[in-house]
């Protein structure tokens, strides 16, 4: 809001009239699963009409020949046919941006995967970046220290080598995917087949599957294969409803966290007040059950504050002084000469050798997304500012605020289907059905509807929000791209229909 009222120009791709839409310069009604084409668009306009960084492109990036051969089809006219976007707004936005050069970024958005082309799309953004040299420059991004920088670590005995396949095919199946992350929603289909081995057990923390992966029915057959599921939240979720024990966590005004590094600057999370009932702090309820597995050694803190001692052991601050000021902030570090990346070539990889060997494309190449069939509609999804993910619903006052989650039509497609404001509509995907209230807007492409994640909860638990809207969980197909192993959302396409009576 700063950034514009200061004069920033800002352009927003997206198929549906958002906040952020609202406050740009200009919104370009993307048609969905098409972003790929409009960046692979730019990255052809800055390199074939001279208007990429030289210096940076030739200091801190790898690949350019390959880059370039690689988008030399990827005109504005080609593009304008694929996303629906003028060729001369594309070519347009391409000299903007590199006008404003090195004092400018492409934003890579918040989800990686609307489609099974996304993970491209997101590499097209990065590449786009680099070739204006907006790195470590006021108005593009800036290289940060390493997450946790200045913190030590608590000393753990080495892990044990795990010899069995893991259940989310990491790294079997997906090798490209980072161990710590994993493919969620991929546990659900081994839980079923039992392959590579049936799993028996599921302790789930901050993770909600009932609600937050595609297509619920498969998850609810997962849960029904296990004997025993443990889930440890701070409200009796969708997913603890269906769990033999709950592990009540406290609230972040109730707990301790271990602390964090942002921007040069140590926070501190701490309890405001006591926590209330029987519920307690992940590291309390972690340190607990490892001592009781005969594994106290690999939680070695006598509790939550010792555990931020021992962060901060090679800082000059102590927990008293954090506790009291709310955060510490780190000695200036030197600016590093020059700039290195976390990639194998230690540049910006524009032509990706790792990707290339595991039979990807090295450098983004367009493909082709699904389209809704007759009578079909993209399923878009989203986030409002009056609810934190899946998780903030059954809050009395934002429940007063928003209690249910009405799907946005365009009024054209509307009017055709004899549905009016505040109708009741039936939404049907491959998975499931779920009845929705309607909202007409000219808001939103006509190809398209939109719904608000988080609600149509099961759990009885959820006095309030309990029955309140609809799932898009009840709706979404899994797909699931094979390279970052993330769910492609926007990829299900629905019909609907007015509810009569």
């Amino acid at each position: 809001m700063s950034a514009i009222a200061n004069g920033t120009h800002v352009v927003v791709l997206d198929p549906r009239f958002t906040k952020t839409a609202a406050r740009a310069a200009e919104w370009l009604a993307v048609k969905p699963g098409t972003d790929l084409a409009f960046h692979l668009a730019l990255i052809h306009e800055l390199i074939y009409n001279d208007l990429y960084d030289k210096q940076f492109v030739a200091n801190y990036t790898e690949g350019f020949d390959e880059l370039k051969a690689g988008v030399k089809e990827y005109t504005p006219e080609w593009a304008a046919e694929k996303c629906e976007i003028p060729a001369e707004t594309i070519a347009r936005i391409a000299q903007e941006f590199a006008a404003a050069a090195p004092h400018a970024f492409a934003h890579p958005g918040w989800r990686t995967s609307n489609f099974l082309n996304s993970f491209q799309t997101e590499r097209a953004i990065a590449i786009l970046n680099a070739l204006i040299g907006n790195w470590n420059q006021p108005g593009g991004f800036r290289a940060v220290a390493g997450e946790g920088a200045g913190l030590a670590s608590l000393p753990t005995p080495p892990f044990p080598r795990v010899g069995a396949l893991r259940l989310d095919g990491v790294p079997w199946k997906y090798p490209l995917v980072p161990l710590k992350l994993g493919v969620f929603q991929e546990i659900r289909d081994n839980a079923l087949s039992g392959d590579p081995y049936q799993a028996h057990g599921w302790f789930i923390y901050r993770q909600n599957p009932v609600d937050s992966i595609p297509d619920r029915k498969k998850t609810l057959e997962a849960f029904a294969k296990m004997d025993f599921i443990v889930t440890t939240d701070i409200i009796p979720n969708d997913t603890a409803w269906f769990s033999d024990v709950i592990l009540p966590e406290a609230s972040y005004l109730e707990r301790y966290d271990p602390l964090t590094v942002v921007d040069n600057t140590i926070y501190i999370r701490q309890p405001a007040i006591a926590p209330l009932g029987e519920s307690k702090s992940g590291l309390w309820i972690f340190k607990q059950l490892g001592e009781r597995l005969g594994l106290g050694d690999y939680f070695p803190y006598a509790d939550e504050e010792d555990y931020l001692r021992q962060q901060l052991a090679d800082l000059p601050v102590t927990l008293e002084d954090l506790k009291y000021q709310g955060y510490y902030t780190l000695p200036p570090t030197p600016e590093p000469e020059d700039l290195v990346f976390l990639t194998p070539s230690g540049k910006v990889d524009l032509s990706s050798a790792t990707l290339e060997k595991q039979g990807f494309d090295a450098v983004p190449q367009w493909e082709e997304p699904p389209e809704p069939g007759e009578g079909q509609f993209y399923l878009l999804t989203g986030k409002v500012a009056y609810h934190t993910q899946m998780a903030t619903q059954n809050n009395k006052y934002l429940h007063e605020m928003l209690p249910q989650n009405p799907l946005w039509i365009n009024k054209g497609v509307a009017a055709n289907l004899h549905i009016k404001d505040g109708d009741q509509v039936l939404v049907e995907s491959e998975v499931g059905k779920v009845p929705f209230q309607a909202f007409t807007t000219e808001g939103i492409r006509p190809d398209c509807v939109y719904t608000t994640q988080g609600f149509g909860k099961f759990s009885k638990g959820l006095r309030l929000a309990y029955a309140e809207g609809g799932s898009d969980s009840d709706l979404h197909v899994t797909y699931t791209d094979p390279i970052s192993g993330s769910q492609a959302l926007s990829q299900t396409m629905v019909k609907i229909s007015r509810i009569i009576g």
